[in-house]
């Protein structure tokens, strides 16, 4: 299929679909497709039709990816519409949202336009999914946890993939010899250290504590997350809006963080609630678009201008300086 529109949260699963289709392109041209990422916020619709449309010199396949699809206008899906009608065999065109489908945000006329096969929604895993997943990743690693861990590790770690693999992934290489993790190793290495993590970094976004949102970022751009940091923060603040956009709509913390997947953890919800005491809708807005394009900016920019850039982004997005 040539074109495909991934809504939903779940970023880890929705990732390693991309990962797998990337494969299949390799696979079939025998060589690594050219890949692409465009964002509505810096792009004009027409111009990425254009390059849909324009063969390539280097590579027999490309992978084009339109993330932050919610973004998309009525006059951006038409002419989106004109492409889907007849694409590019040599192009996979990915759209893809953290939005799901029945929240306010969720591109209805996007869906609308394309056929049904071409819409996997990456909802949030279940409870009971994330305790298999915790599970099977500790057994991967020889470890097993007693339920009081797994119990602990679920409210302070927002469910999404991403932020449990990132845990696991620092509790197993803390545990040293240790075959079974205790309530007591999720609270000193999780809660307690002064390790951080992509949660940790959010919840000092959410706090607007700029000299601990860049103390943080400094040590998980050192850990293996530092990769996909920025990922990770964006599609935090991304729901950080929509919890305030539900919030103002009359429902109840709680019913908004069911609604968004988040899970039932205090540590989740006080966090999310800080954010929306401490932050406008407006500039939540604006700092997704801000750290986008800084995310875009940082994928080919030079090492030696990369952390002034990045700081002086967040004083302004954190701490409000101009």
């Amino acid at each position: 299929m040539p074109v495909y529109f991934f809504p939903g949260p779940e970023i880890g699963h929705k990732r390693n679909r991309i990962l797998s289709i990337k494969q299949a392109l390799h696979d079939r041209n025998r060589e690594a497709p050219e890949i692409y990422e465009y964002f509505p916020y810096d792009s004009q619709a027409s111009d990425i039709v254009s390059d849909l449309l324009n063969g390539s010199l280097f590579s027999m396949g490309r992978l084009v990816i339109v993330a932050e699809a919610q973004a998309l206008g009525e006059n951006d899906v038409r002419t989106f519409k004109q492409y889907i009608d007849t694409p590019s065999p040599e192009v996979i065109l990915i759209f893809t949202c953290d939005e799901i489908p029945g929240s306010r945000g969720y591109p209805r006329t996007l869906a609308n336009v394309l056929p049904k096969k071409a819409i996997e929604v990456f909802w949030e895993m279940f409870e009971r999914d994330k305790r298999g997943w915790v599970r099977r990743f500790l057994n991967e690693k020889g470890l097993k946890a007693e339920e009081a861990a797994i119990d602990l590790l679920l409210d302070i770690t927002e469910g999404i993939s991403d932020f449990l693999r990132e845990a696991c992934e620092l509790l197993a290489f803390s545990m040293d010899s240790k075959k079974t993790i205790l309530e007591s190793d999720v609270d000193e290495i999780l809660e307690h250290s002064r390790k951080e993590t992509g949660f940790s970094l959010f919840e000092r976004f959410c706090r607007r504590d700029l000299n601990g949102v860049l103390d943080a970022l400094n040590n998980c751009s050192d850990s293996n997350a530092g990769d996909r940091i920025f990922s990770m923060l964006i599609g935090s603040i991304v729901r950080l809006s929509d919890f305030a956009s539900l919030l103002s709509g009359g429902l109840t913390p709680e019913n908004v963080a069911t609604e968004l997947g988040l899970g039932r953890g205090k540590r989740v919800l006080n966090t999310y609630m800080d954010g929306v005491r401490n932050y406008r809708k407006s500039e939540l807005d604006s700092a997704i678009r801000s750290l986008v394009d800084l995310e875009s900016w940082l994928r080919n920019a030079p090492r030696e201008l990369r952390k002034s850039k990045t700081e002086i982004l967040l004083c302004r997005v954190v701490g409000g300086h101009h």
